[in-house]
């Protein structure tokens, strides 16, 4: 029995745009951010759209890392990591991005940066580092 592979995500967006478009199939997903994310990237396993939202408003979230679904709802949030004596430390994911061995997500604290292997299904992260 042969099973088909799922087709590969067609992501369309430039730093500093707040449209992100992609195309999964035979459908064309657009979504736009009040302002631009940080980054946004494309990954296959499970299909998925990972966006970090940019750190704006009065009290910006730190679970700023929203994973998408390839229709363009999301499916989980990246979890911080507890990386931080005091919550108020932290300050947010500042990108996400794929190197030859999986994705990287990083997250920044106001005490240095750490890196860390997302989980697309949990939202953990595994493997986490001082970054830098």
């Amino acid at each position: 029995m042969a099973f088909d592979s799922p087709p590969p995500i067609e992501l369309l967006w430039s730093q500093g745009d707040t449209l992100v478009t992609w195309t999964y199939g035979p459908g064309k997903i657009m979504k736009r951010y009040p302002a631009p994310p940080h980054t946004v990237t494309a990954w296959s396993d499970p299909p998925s759209i990972i966006v970090v939202e940019a750190h704006t408003g009065p009290d910006p979230r730190t679970d700023n890392a929203a994973v998408l679904n390839p229709d363009g709802t999301e499916r989980l949030r990246l979890h911080p990591p507890h990386v931080a004596t005091q919550p108020y430390w932290h300050i947010g994911f500042y990108q996400v991005y794929t190197d030859p061995t999986g994705l990287v997500a990083v997250f920044t604290t106001r005490v240095g940066d750490f890196w860390g292997r997302p989980n697309l299904q949990t939202g953990e992260l595994t493997d986490i580092a001082a970054w830098r």
